[in-house]
């Protein structure tokens, strides 16, 4: 035991000194955070996986009842996390916080298990806590609420320190596709702006390694294949039914560009990015940062000559994606934005402070051959001192609101009956069915039509309903749920045909006369069951590979 704790001092230090940084997380409650409505998100997944939809896809509440295929489009594993939590009795809102905070003190140590494979372990302290405490990182829990960015930190490093790992043993190709199906999953924004620079870094270390290209090359093609093929249950149907859903973003990204004056300016706010330099919220890079950023261009330079092939690629590339990020900041990127796919969907600019605050810790690197007997542990000191000196006021939220569970379910959940709250909420953040001409403006009985009806239900979860009914003719009817593939309905045990209702794409069927019992389903389609079973079996594959692999 006084061995354990010995070789693992500096991880104790590291997450002691990560405490400042949550502790207003155990304030009671929640704050006034942007996205406080994933705490209703959890709500629904907690509901629907209570119901056995697993994966998650289709919630039933959202929409005033119409329901929506939230978890096919929106990054899950932020969810999974919260659902464990809230599965060990917490509540949905401190299940929230949970995942923040573990966000926080996971990535620290994710970090430094990246920068102790090449600089001493002081200095990867000092690195770990920059990357802790980059203000960003606090607007990312403690204005916005961001649970699915501020995840993704953790696997930033991970990724990276895998792909460095395999130049000398294979077995890390597990960790990589782990790693980056974990990425994925935590955001896929994060994951689609980081992918191009994950690949540049294989090409430029395949370029610079003197031996077994080939080895690392293949090594790392196989993990990232690994890693999207277990990410694939998700991120395969997000693409490929996002054709179904109307192709709009809430923000247009050319309306929050930050200046370069905004980046470099230590100024840290609690409000909204807003069109123009008038901007309440804080795009600041670091003081640290930024600080590291010049001794590390300078210390690069001066010991260049010194560095392995690898510590000088890996420092080539920081400094490549930090410049490259503050540029796609810039509305001189405007023309970038408007070519590259899927790239408005990002509809922040400033979402690329994710890879400047990811990027710029590693300019610590150039601090490795800085070797002056006293002033090199100066220097480690000082920069550790002012980064919890400078940035620790910045952790902790405008308002302790102090809401509980009821408060956000009542805000965002209209079943039964919506709110005063919820009326004024325009659910702008749910990309409508194509087939949709308009949202919905009140609950809806669980079977409607354009003609009365009698029905009487007989059995429902929230999301399928058996349900009787009795008609004086052929007419057609509407279960009060999106129409959108994996519903079914079966009309006296023998499947019926639906299609998508007008006005709000609703599921509707024509229903013959007389008195049928009625069932709606949803259910996994046979591609995602596929690609379900292949995550899977990828999943399993990776850990008895990690076994075998000695």
């Amino acid at each position: 035991m006084k061995n354990f704790f010995k070789n693992n001092i500096y991880y104790f230090i590291l997450i002691l000194l990560s405490v400042p940084s949550v502790i207003a997380l155990f304030h009671k409650g929640f704050y006034g955070a942007s996205d406080d409505l994933h705490i209703a998100w959890l709500y629904e997944m907690d509901k629907i996986i209570k119901i056995g939809q697993f994966p998650p896809r289709f919630v039933p509440d959202l929409s005033f009842g119409f329901g929506y295929p939230l978890f096919n489009f929106v990054f899950p594993l932020p969810f999974y996390l919260g659902e464990i939590f809230h599965l060990l009795s917490f509540s949905f809102v401190d299940s929230i916080k949970f995942v923040l905070g573990f966000s926080l003190v996971a990535s620290g140590v994710s970090m430094y298990l990246l920068l102790k494979e090449f600089l001493r372990k002081d200095i990867s302290l000092v690195g770990a806590l920059v990357y802790i405490y980059t203000p960003y990182r606090s607007t990312d829990v403690y204005v916005r609420g961001a649970v699915g960015e501020a995840l993704a930190f953790v696997f930033l490093p991970l990724v990276i320190y895998a792909i460095i790992k395999i130049i000398t043993s294979r077995k890390y190709v597990a960790l990589l596709a782990i790693s980056l199906a974990a990425l994925i999953l935590s955001h896929d924004i994060v994951s689609y702006m980081f992918f191009p620079f994950l690949l540049l870094l294989i090409l430029m270390l395949v370029f610079t390694l003197k031996k077994s290209k080939t080895y690392f090359l293949v090594s790392n093609f196989l993990g990232i294949i690994s890693g999207l093929l277990l990410s694939s249950y998700f991120w395969v149907p997000a693409i490929i039914e996002s054709k179904l859903m109307a192709y709009e973003t809430v923000f247009n990204f050319k309306d929050h560009f930050p200046t370069i004056k905004q980046l470099i300016t230590p100024y840290f706010g609690y409000g909204a990015s807003v069109p123009g330099p008038y901007d309440l919220m804080s795009f600041f890079i670091g003081h640290i940062n930024l600080i590291l950023l010049v001794l590390g261009g300078i210390f690069f330079a001066v010991y260049r000559k010194k560095f392995t092939v690898v510590e000088r690629t890996l420092l080539i590339w920081s400094f490549i994606v930090f410049f490259i990020s503050v540029f796609m900041m810039n509305y001189r990127s405007s023309f970038v934005w408007d070519n590259i796919p899927y790239l408005p969907y990002f509809q922040f600019p400033w979402r690329f402070l994710t890879l400047t605050t990811f990027s710029s810790v590693l300019f610590l690197l150039s601090f490795k051959y800085f070797s002056h007997k006293y002033l090199s542990w100066i220097v480690v000191v000082a920069l550790g001192l002012l980064t919890l000196g400078i940035n620790y006021n910045y952790f902790k939220p405008h308002d302790f609101l102090e809401r509980m569970d009821s408060y956000y379910i009542n805000r965002y959940i209209p079943i039964p009956t919506p709110s005063s709250d919820y009326l004024t909420l325009q659910e702008e953040y749910l990309r409508l069915p194509l087939a949709t001409k308009k949202r919905p403006n009140k609950v809806y009985p669980l079977i409607f039509s354009d003609s009365p009806i009698n029905f009487t239900v007989l059995s429902t979860d929230g999301l399928n309903a058996k349900i009787q009914t009795t008609t004086t003719s052929e007419q057609l009817v509407y279960y009060n749920k999106y129409y959108f593939p994996g519903w079914t309905a079966s009309v006296d045990g023998k499947q019926a045909v639906i299609m998508a209702g007008f006005p709000f794409g609703q599921i509707s069927l024509d229903l013959p006369k007389g008195g049928h019992i009625v069932e709606f389903r949803f259910n996994e389609l046979n591609y995602k069951l596929v690609l379900d079973t292949i995550s899977l079996v990828v999943l399993v594959s990776l850990i008895i590979y990690v076994k075998k692999i000695k």
